[in-house]
């Protein structure tokens, strides 16, 4: 039944999938090649369906990453694994992948609170060094991480990476940073503001 749930995501998603993919890649070959892995699982080949949407995964591509977070948590042409499968649904989700939360959701509920942390830290200290070295969008990841995927959220490194975020001009940013200065005092408030004027100047120096 739960194999059969997951192609039917599969296909009713299918099409959408596809000119997503091709519209945030602007790459025809992107495209082809996601279409390939989507067909992969309607055939259930899952072990190439698996490695397909990891390759397009690590480039990026949003729909890959949240359909290779489904493949590891049904343990379809891979071993079952919900780490992994946490980690490719927030990226997803950080990519702006529309019902990556929901899977992000479910995953919790399904491990432990030290292995959400884990992956946790580990998409952390991945974005601190992307965004160390001048990637914008990474300090909007960052803060969202900092905030919504730490088990016990880090209000201080979040509020830093959202101002950096709002001073690059990410739109979403200044909602975010509001709700996260809500969780903290005014002298906590005025300390991240420096911390994160002097980070900004590093990385933009």
């Amino acid at each position: 039944m739960r194999l059969r749930y997951f192609l039917i995501i599969i296909a009713l998603l299918c099409v959408g999938h596809i000119a997503r993919a091709e519209n945030h890649s602007q790459s025809p070959k992107l495209a082809e090649e996601f279409a390939i892995a989507v067909k992969n699982v309607e055939s259930k080949n899952f072990l190439e369906a698996v490695r397909s949407f990891d390759k397009l995964a690590q480039s990026g591509l949003p729909e890959a990453q949240f359909n290779l977070s489904l493949l590891y948590s049904s343990g379809l042409g891979t071993p079952k694994n919900y780490k992994t499968a946490l980690y490719w649904s927030w990226q997803a989700h950080l990519n702006d992948h529309p019902t990556a939360i929901n899977q992000v959701n479910e995953i919790f509920d399904l491990i432990t609170e030290a292995l959400r942390d884990t992956v946790a830290n580990q998409i952390i200290d991945e974005l601190l060094t992307i965004a160390k070295a001048g990637d914008q969008t990474s300090a909007l990841k960052l803060g969202k991480t900092y905030n919504d995927l730490l088990v016990a959220p880090d209000y201080q490194s979040a509020y830093v990476w959202l101002s950096i975020a709002q001073a690059y001009g990410l739109e979403s940013a200044s909602e975010l940073l509001s709700q996260v200065a809500d969780e903290l005092t005014l002298e906590e408030i005025l300390v991240q503001q420096e911390k994160a004027s002097t980070t900004f100047s590093e990385i933009n120096s």
